[in-house]
């Protein structure tokens, strides 16, 4: 053994008996309700087997999210990648291979530096004479962690040496992240048969796209299988997290050395469902006492140590969801070991979800920054960053404010501003305008009505911070004052709007729902069909993407086979000739893949104008009411034959009760068409209240009300509208108007009594000439 591989070898034992000795103590002060298996854990000594190394291609482009090239402006800025390393891999050669173009303004002195978890490995100069660069950085398998590796370009730009402009726009350099690229050769690590390195097996840190995880039970699911396979498929979707998961079903074969040749092509690894009698050669050799709980195990296949199989067993079918619960459970504390008995577990019933779901919502519906996930944070210098925070809307036309605690720093220009924007909108500059600094609490922000739209907005803090001078005529340049601190007891509070009743595939895509009231996970059913597997497996594929999307595991919902009377948030997942009657009817489908399709051809919506004082707005809101949401004019059209050819997803309410249906013609194109709309792009395409997709497309094709124009916008608003903006003028003008009145008044009560008395005077003197 070479004295690298030994040092390799010596740190892996003590990490791994570091590790034991933490649980150990961790076990002694917190009471854990599961009876630990008293083997000592074996680690795998078996080499890895037939799969050997693997070349992996990632482009910055993937990772980045995009395939805009970055710029680097400046004197100094830098821009950051993260590369993962699956736990599962090792690496034995990294490449990056760095693609850009400099200013041909860039002197000599000018460099660009590579930097993998804050250490520089390589820098090279980029003067403009080399305007198009190419370079291949080789990275030292040393410097890698499994998991997510911060990879660090960073630029000092220079075009004179004396007095430097450090923001003249000639300063930049442009890395290309298309054609920029990772090369990594990797091979297969031994699985570790422990269930703590349970997130090691279902990896988020891939280089490739996931294969299809198999879960595999002895016969056709029953209703508890079913139940636990759904809590399975939430386990491992909540472990890839934002990566896209493919679940099938099959059997498993009886004898665990005939497993690894029925795996999908590419696969690690399986999991397996069933009874003790059901499992007994994959249990065989662990020392599991009679009358045992329900056990999770993980065994590397025999011959090859790189393979796994989980096992989830039980002493009948009824008790299979407690174990598939636990491994739904993020945060449940695996032991070190390969298998584990769990004695017992109990939820929380249902109405203490609904009851404290209900408590988190404040009269005010207002809540700190802090319930957004943001911590209070310090953004300092020329390129300071900021902030970007997720928030959920629940109506139309809503209004939302936001009120800011901050502290800056003195020194910098009276240009210097935070900027607050939502959903790419500014909507108010906050002035950083005091050379000496200063503090502002609840500073506020007003988000007017339309700003917001129902589901997930993004809220955006962004720091503009300028130095007093900007370095140039050989004037100082300061930077290390330029800073604001944003504090996480800042508020946004929502006003309440017109509540979206129609349903969207959007919110489904978003947050896991169709419409903003639907609690998911509650009265939540997965329906299916039929009990095929690859119906099963479309549903499994799609239980696990709303795990993710939702954030959580979805433990109160139900995956079943046919209806479910109790369910109040209905999905249905299958082949269209099963559907039920009913089901088919209200979601539009017709027999023979006719589909009735609404398209939305014009919009029409009157809203309350309510500007003014909060008091009147207020009032006004209580009087009148929410806005109504947009009236839709749409035309019926029935299509033949377009599911022979596509998969549907559809979303209507029925009964005041949102239905979701994802259906295809036969269920093998069920679970290809659900394979495919949960990738990257294709699921972020869904939206409106019906899409469908060709098998292997990369696009959704939607039909959404957001699509037709308005043609009758009405605002009600009048006199009431004007005095509530101009209250002083309005005062003024009633004033002016009540003076005129009485000088009117007065001018008409003088010419009435002039010509009264005239008449009067008239009158007698006819009188006095008759006598």
């Amino acid at each position: 053994m070479s004295p690298v591989s030994f040092l390799q070898t010596l740190r892996h034992r003590l990490v791994i008996a570091l590790g034991s000795c933490l649980v150990c103590m961790l076990s002694a002060v917190v009471p854990l309700d599961l009876a630990l298996a008293q083997a000592a854990p074996r680690e795998a000594q078996a080499k890895v087997g037939a799969a050997g190394s693997t070349r992996f291609v990632l482009p910055l482009s993937r990772l980045a999210g995009h395939e805009r090239p970055v710029r680097l402006s400046s004197t100094s800025a830098s821009t950051r990648f993260s590369l993962p390393m699956p736990a599962l891999w090792q690496a034995e050669d990294v490449k990056l291979e760095l693609v850009g173009t400099v200013s041909l303004a860039l002197n000599e002195t000018s460099q660009l530096e590579v930097s993998v978890n804050g250490r520089v490995v390589h820098q090279f100069r980029i003067d403009g004479r080399l305007q198009n660069f190419r370079r291949e950085i080789a990275i030292a398998a040393a410097a890698l962690h499994d998991g997510f590796n911060e990879v660090q370009v960073t630029v000092a730009q220079h075009y004179t040496d004396k007095c430097e402009y450090p923001m003249a726009p000639q300063l930049w350099t442009e890395i290309d992240i298309a054609a920029s690229r990772f090369v990594i050769t990797a091979s297969p690590k031994a699985v570790p048969t422990r269930l703590d390195r349970l997130d090691a097996l279902f990896d988020k840190a891939v280089l490739a796209e996931p294969p299809i995880v198999s879960v595999l039970t002895a016969a056709a699911p029953s209703a508890p299988m079913l139940s636990a396979m759904g809590l399975v498929a939430q386990g491992i979707g909540e472990r890839f997290d934002y990566v896209p998961v493919r679940l099938s079903t099959a059997r498993f074969p009886p004898a665990l050395a005939a497993l690894g040749s029925t795996l999908p092509a590419g696969a690690r690894g399986a999991v397996v469902i069933g009874t003790f009698e059901q499992l007994e050669s994959y249990l065989q050799g662990m020392p599991i006492p009679a009358g045992s709980g329900p056990v999770a195990a993980l065994r590397q296949l025999p011959g090859d140590a790189a393979r796994f199989v989980l096992v989830l067993a039980a002493q009948k079918e009824e008790d299979l969801p407690v174990v598939a619960t636990a491994l739904a459970m993020q945060r449940m504390p695996w032991p070190d070991r390969e298998w584990v008995s769990i004695a017992e577990l109990k939820l929380p019933p249902p109405g203490a979800v609904t009851d404290i779901a209900a408590a988190l919502k404040p009269s005010t519906d207002a809540f700190p920054l802090s319930a957004l996930g943001y911590s209070t944070a310090t953004f300092s210098g020329v390129t300071a960053g900021g902030a970007s925070l997720r928030f959920w809307n629940g109506s139309w036309q809503g209004r939302a404010q936001i009120r800011v605690h901050l502290s800056y720093g003195s020194g910098m220009s009276a240009q210097s501003a935070l900027n607050v924007m939502a959903n790419g909108v500014m909507h108010g500059s906050i002035p950083l305008d005091r050379a000496t600094g200063g503090v502002y609490d609840n500073y506020t922000i007003s988000f007017p009505t339309g700003a917001l739209r129902p589901g997930w907005n993004t809220l955006e803090l962004q720091p503009v911070l300028v130095p007093q001078t900007n370095g140039g005529d050989c004037k100082p340049f300061f930077p290390g004052n330029l800073a604001v601190t944003v504090y996480d007891d800042s508020t946004v509070q929502t006003f309440s709007g017109s509540p979206l009743k129609r349903p969207d595939l959007a919110l489904l895509a978003t947050d896991g729902r169709v419409v903003t009231t639907a609690r998911v996970g509650v009265g939540m059913a997965l329906q299916l069909t039929d009990g095929e597997d690859a119906t099963v497996g479309a549903g499994l594929t799609l239980l696990a993407k709303l795990t993710q999307v939702f954030h959580g595991p979805l433990l109160r919902s139900r995956l079943v086979v046919g209806e479910d009377k109790d369910a109040t948030n209905r999905l249905w997942v299958g082949s269209l000739d099963r559907l039920p009657p009913a089901v088919r009817s209200a979601a539009g489908l017709g027999e023979a893949g006719r589909l009735n399709l609404p398209v939305p051809l014009i919009r029409s919506v009157e809203v309350p104008v309510l500007e003014g004082s909060d008091t009147l707005q207020r009032l006004r809101e209580a009087l009148q009411g929410p806005p109504g949401a947009p009236t839709i004019v749409g035309a019926q059209v029935a299509l033949d034959g377009l599911l022979a050819q596509h998969t549907l997803a559809v979303t209507v309410l029925e009964g005041g009760e949102p239905l979701t249906v994802f259906v295809a013609s036969t269920p093998a194109e069920v679970q290809a068409g659900m394979h495919d709309v949960v990738g990257y792009g294709q699921w972020a395409q869904l939206r409106g209240g019906l899409a469908l997709w060709r098998p292997g497309s990369t696009t959704v094709q939607a039909v959404s009300a957001d699509d037709a124009p308005y043609t009758a916008y009405s605002l009600r608003g009048g006199l009431g509208l004007w005095v509530s903006q101009y209250p002083w003028w309005a005062l003024l003008i009633l004033v002016a108007v009540m003076a005129l009145l009485m000088v009117l008044t007065r001018i008409v009560l003088a010419s009435y009594r002039r010509r009264y008395f005239s008449v009067q005077e008239g009158q007698r003197r006819d009188d006095k000439g008759g006598a």
